[in-house]
């Protein structure tokens, strides 16, 4: 017996449906089949479900004047129930209180054990169970439509959902993108049902219309962007309504990715989280950081993570790569680690298929030790191809994990692309930006990060391609193009902000002018054996013709002058606009580190005048010390143990007037002194278990002095995310989300208190990972820095299950005309509320599931409490967990489920089925 059931996502409206389970067998009225004229009989037949295309492993077919599609495909998109019977090869279809059983050869089927003839007979074609459409849709309460012109087959559900457009709303701002995007192989099916997507909702979730879910090639996703995202086809897409806090979304085997391919095997995906703002709303998008391949398990806690390749040496083989990585969070059935160095030509097909395929000898096996790695390769060390590792060669690395067996458990992300030897590092570019009215190269500013290792270049080098050029612009035709094309830069030990000048072309040699797409590369150019390096593109900018612009400042640096534990402390200074004839004033703004990335223009415009410093123009570079007074933008005074970066913005005047420039942000700085206090000491976490909220987790240490102490704050922080957590961030939670601790020079033994959140406000949830970390808080008199203790180790907090019955009988009376069950309570029935005592047939006991018991309808089981237990009888006038009437001739067997109490336990536990149990047919 084969049980196939739809693995459901949440609020696709492409494909979930809710079908009326309410059936009134008597009032049905049944076709038989879709009547299509012979004419039409040679053209494909298409399916839609609620508009959607439906696609199935076997296409429709024609039988006399009806058509017949696959049982499979049509009753999971109808979220029905399948079994199939191989003894007596029948169909049996349930959905809510209606059941359809199908025999296959029969043109007699029963609906509700109500017999309903078809003119057809449902039948076996090329191995797959081929059924008449209209029967079986309407039977489900579905509608049926035909389109004798495009040959299509119309399905409609009674609560199929509309998709909203995307707002094309002028924008008034951008809704907060979800903050990251997890995506997880978790079957074998080979389509859209293996891949799990998980996913938290906006922090402007009051600005979001809707969620969608777009699969994409890994081959597409450089060129995949916000606009490619917005103008994907509604049923390329998976829509989940707002409505939670955080959101796990199972596809659909019919799911398809944004080319409109079906999701399957041997493919390499991204998935990325569109957030969709209501009108007034700009709308953004996440990209999950794991590269998705069907065909293997694959999960979040399984897969190798942060995996960079460096260059350490120059002997020209394996033993200039070093490889690091983080272990997966969950070793407990890891075995090793394999490192795979792929040429980078192919590393966008690898996939944990490949993976499996290489031998032995090409990768490079890492022991689990409990600690994240990093591994120097070997001389001996070759590619996943076979070669040794070599110089001139551009190489991108995988990790994957394995267990005892050898099986691939998880593949990370690559890492970056790196050539071996003589290569130098590739420039990051950080900003483009538009600054005159020329209508040349001059409107153009360039703002790039410099290399770590300067010594091995001569300088750089500023290409600006046409954007429907530049998806393959590489580094061989950057050094193919003539002077005229490109600028040269010089290194100067700092990042570099440029003006281009009047006389650069673009890529193809034409004038650089308004109203049309660019996008900017910088070389490195190695000097003696070292070879050059290309950046990635920028961001695209088209100049305009706007009236002047004013310029912005560059070379911001900030340092530590003083130990006032204030602005006194803190001395920025920077380059002047180019001209500043269009500059009335600059304002320095002083931003928490952990914001920095999100600072735009448009932000800095915005802050209010007591929360930047004003620094007028007097013709030359600028060096100021902020006053004791300076705040950051959000309105605190700037202090020691907070990490900032500083922007300085430059204000135009006359032709320029109310326009702005900001720079770029300066290196992080975090103001100290000898007023720091010291971090807890021993930090360690235990769970009891015993009640399934945070008040079994004790956290224990040792303060580290008394002195200058006013109290010392417990802090919950989610395991994925607490790498990213810092004394800035740990200063700004809000008291409503840590456990106060009074000053106290004893060690510290703790219970959290039941209703703990986490730092971010949210509930603990169970069976997620978290760490806690401790605060030190200074007095602000003998000490005013504050310190962060590091991270405990890991609690997580399981939901409790309660134990399940056993010895459950079921004894057929024939006098009696019942089938009578027993069974014994578990020794420890505390947590129990009751015990819910079911009959299922014995044709589909083998499968029957905890999830399934959990699903059984009140009316469908016998309930029992404490004080009634004896003996439980199923007579004719009880019905089964189908709903049907228990019947003699027909073989039962009884599960029982304890159903937990909700307070002192929340999983209910399904007893193992009793042996069969049959009435006699008198």
């Amino acid at each position: 017996m084969e049980q196939v059931q739809l693995i459901r996502g949440q609020g696709d409206d492409k494909v979930k449906k809710q079908i009326s389970s309410a059936l009134l067998a008597a009032t049905l009225v049944v076709s038989g089949g879709l009547h299509t004229p012979s004419a039409e009989a040679a053209k494909p037949i298409q399916i839609t479900v609620n508009g959607v295309p439906l696609v199935t492993d076997q296409a429709p077919v024609m039988s006399g004047s009806r058509t017949m599609v696959p049982l499979r495909g049509v009753f999971e998109a109808l979220d029905a129930k399948v079994l199939w019977k191989q003894s007596n090869k029948t169909v049996t279809a349930v959905k809510g209180t209606t059941t359809v059983v199908l025999p296959v050869g029969s043109t007699r089927a029963t609906i509700n054990d109500k017999l309903t003839a078809m003119d057809v007979p449902a039948k076996v074609i090329k191995g797959r169970v081929m059924v008449p459409l209209r029967f079986v849709t309407e039977a489900m309460g579905s509608k049926v439509g035909w389109n004798k012109a495009t040959q299509t087959v119309s399905i409609t559900t009674s609560k199929a959902a509309t998709i909203p457009p995307v707002t094309t709303t002028p924008s008034t701002g951008a809704v907060s993108p979800v903050s990251y995007v997890n995506a997880s192989v978790i079957g074998q099916q080979g389509n859209g049902s293996d891949l799990q997507v998980a996913f938290p909702g906006s922090a402007s979730a009051s600005a979001v219309s809707q969620y969608r879910i777009l699969v994409v090639k890994s081959s597409n996703m450089n060129t995949f962007n916000l606009a490619s995202a917005q103008n994907v086809p509604a049923a390329n897409y998976q829509v989940v309504p707002k409505g939670s806090s955080n959101y796990t979304i199972t596809l659909l085997p019919q799911s398809r990715d944004t080319d409109g391919a079906l999701i399957q095997k041997n493919v390499s995906y991204r998935v990325y989280v569109l957030a969709v703002g209501n009108p007034g709303y700009t709308s953004t998008l996440t990209m999950a950081q794991t590269v998705i391949n069907l065909g293997s398990t694959v999960s979040a806690s399984a897969t190798p993570g942060e995996v960079k390749a460096s260059d350490v040496a120059d002997n020209g083989d394996g033993r200039d790569l070093s490889v690091s990585f983080n272990k997966v969070s969950d070793e407990s059935k890891v075995s090793s680690y394999r490192i795979f160095v792929v040429p980078s030509n192919n590393a966008s097909s690898f996939s944990t298929s490949e993976a499996g395929k290489v031998n032995s000898d090409n990768y490079t096996s890492v022991t689990k030790d409990g600690s994240n790695h990093t591994v120097r390769l070997k001389s001996s060390t070759r590619d996943t191809s076979g070669k040794v590792l070599t110089e001139g060669v551009s190489y991108t690395v995988f990790v994957t994990a394995v267990n005892s067996g050898g099986d691939t458990l998880g593949l990370s992300a690559a890492s970056n692309s790196l050539t071996l030897g003589k290569a130098v590092d590739a420039p990051s570019i950080t900003k483009v930006t538009d600054v005159g009215n020329n209508g040349d190269a001059r409107d153009l500013q360039v703002s790039f990060d410099k290399i770590a290792n300067e010594s091995r270049i001569s300088g750089y080098r500023v290409f600006v391609v046409r954007s429907t050029n530049s998806g393959d612009f590489d580094l061989e035709k950057a050094s193919a193009l003539n002077s005229s094309r490109y600028m040269d830069v010089s290194k100067t030990g700092s990042d570099r902000e440029v003006t281009l000048s009047s006389s650069l072309k673009d890529n193809n040699g034409d004038n650089i002018k308004n109203d049309v797409s660019y996008r900017v590369f910088v070389m490195s150019r190695g000097t003696g054996s070292y070879s050059n390096s290309l950046s990635s593109a920028s961001s695209t900018i088209t100049l305009t013709s706007n009236s002047k612009t004013v310029g912005s400042t560059n070379g911001v640096s900030v340092s530590d002058v003083s130990d006032y534990g204030d602005g006194r402390d803190l001395q920025v200074s920077f380059n002047k606009s180019g001209d500043e004839n269009l500059v009335s004033q600059y304002r320095v703004l002083v931003v928490k580190s952990g914001d920095s990335s999100n600072f735009t223009q448009t932000k800095a415009q915005k802050v209010s005048s007591s929360n930047y410093t004003s620094v007028s123009k007097n013709g030359s570079n600028r060096v100021i010390v902020l006053s004791s007074g300076a705040r950051d933008v959000d309105g605190d005074l700037v202090k020691n143990g907070v990490a900032y970066r500083v922007f300085v913005l430059s204000v135009g005047s006359g032709d320029a007037s109310d326009t702005y420039s900001l720079s770029s942000a300066s290196s992080t700085i975090t103001l100290g002194g000898s007023t720091a206090a010291a971090v807890v000491n021993g930090l360690a976490i235990s769970n009891s278990g015993a009640n399934s909220n945070p008040s079994d987790v004790t956290v224990s240490f040792t303060p580290a002095n008394d002195t200058g102490i006013s109290e010392y704050r417990i802090i919950v922080v989610r395991n994925d995310q607490s790498s990213g957590f810092n004394l800035s961030t740990a200063n700004s939670v809000s008291s409503a989300n840590y456990t106060r601790i009074a000053k106290t020079a004893s060690k510290v033994t703790q219970a959290l208190p039941a209703g703990t959140k986490d730092y971010n406000g949210n509930a603990i949830d169970k069976n997620v990972s978290y760490r806690v970390f401790v605060l030190t808080v200074a007095d602000g008199s003998v000490r005013s820095v504050n310190a962060l203790s590091g991270a405990s180790n890991d609690f997580v907090i399981a939901n409790k299950t309660v134990a399940a019955p056993t010895n459950v009988t079921a004894t057929a009376d024939n006098n009696a005309g019942a089938i009578r069950v027993n069974f014994n309570r578990p020794s420890d029935s505390s947590a129990i509320g009751s015990y819910a005592v079911m009959l299922v047939p014995a044709a589909s006991a083998d499968s029957f599931t905890l999830a399934d018991a959990n699903r059984v309808n009140s009316s469908r089981y016998q309930t029992v409490t404490g004080s009634t237990y004896s003996e439980w009888a199923f007579s004719t006038s009880n019905v089964d967990v189908n709903g049907a009437s228990i019947r003699p001739g027909v073989a039962y067997k009884a599960f029982v489920l304890s159903v937990a109490n909700g307070r002192d336990a929340t999983v209910n536990a399904l007893s193992v089925a009793s042996r069969e149990a049959q009435m006699n047919i008198q």
